[in-house]
């Protein structure tokens, strides 16, 4: 007997099949549904296709209204074509492609530092090579208002789909900028006023009593080595965050979160007498 190809059970369709299209180099295929949201919302001339679930139309109404209105493609596809074109099982029914989010220069910051205009503090991530934990580290940024998020190029992770979608939109909104020479750039920072406060877990004055609600960078190191000696020595304050020492130190990510707090009522609250 012949082979013949199996056929959907009946009154059941056949699932779509997705085709996805080609990814350029400039471009990622970020998943989520805040981080695709954002996208939409930020720069949606930057959209290339969507894929999303039959579940997830009702919810996309605009954004494939908008698609239809500007020629876009887009394309509803079963839940585990979408699994394969993300990549993640955590795609929430949603995915675009489009181009990869532009990096901040140095260049822009010390613009913006100059002329007064960066109200919430830069984080500097040292030696943080989990994307995992950049995209945290995005998420309470963009909660906390601050400036940017840089680190040294080569050693920040890159903004992948899946440091996009941890970041919950925060991506979109947080810049991030790579520094080929990071103790310089720190210090060309310190010259235009911004003040430089590195976090430990072993020394240094309690957040409250740190420097946070003005201009400043804020240093974090890896949870292994923590701030290495040469970015250490640019610091002219170290902060700690106190507990109950059951363990040595915080996540990252949750240190950044309790910094950036304190950062924010700094900056809102009124003037202590």
């Amino acid at each position: 007997m012949a082979n013949r190809k199996p056929t959907p059970a009946a009154g059941r369709p056949a699932a779509p099949v997705a085709r996805p299209r080609h990814k350029a180099a400039t471009e990622e295929t970020y998943h989520g549904l805040r981080a695709c949201e954002a996208v939409f919302a930020r720069r949606p001339t930057d959209i290339v296709r969507v894929y999303l679930t039959a579940a997830r139309k009702p919810r996309c109404g605009e954004l494939l209204r908008w698609c239809t209105e500007h020629r876009k493609g887009f394309q509803v596809v079963a839940e585990e074509n979408l699994r394969r074109i993300t990549g993640s099982t955590h795609h929430e029914g949603l995915a675009i492609l489009a181009r990869a989010i532009p990096r901040r220069s140095l260049a822009d910051l010390l613009r913006e530092s100059e002329a007064g205009r960066l109200t919430g503090p830069i984080v500097y991530l040292d030696g943080v090579e989990n994307p995992h934990n950049l995209g945290s580290i995005l998420r309470a940024a963009a909660h906390f208002g601050a400036a940017a998020v840089v680190g040294r190029q080569g050693e920040l992770p890159a903004l992948s789909p899946a440091a996009v979608r941890v970041a919950e939109g925060a991506a979109e909104i947080v810049p991030v900028c790579d520094l080929t020479d990071p103790p310089a750039a720190l210090r060309r920072l310190a010259a235009a006023g911004t003040k430089v406060v590195a976090a430990s877990s072993h020394r240094g004055e309690a957040p409250a009593r740190a420097p946070l609600g003005g201009p400043c960078v804020l240093v974090l190191g890896s949870e292994g080595r923590g701030v290495s000696p040469a970015i250490e020595r640019t610091a002219g304050w170290h902060v700690r965050i106190p507990g109950s020492g059951a363990v040595e130190s915080l996540n990252v990510s949750v240190a950044c979160g309790v910094l950036l707090a304190e950062a924010w009522r700094q900056r809102t609250d009124a003037p202590r007498r």
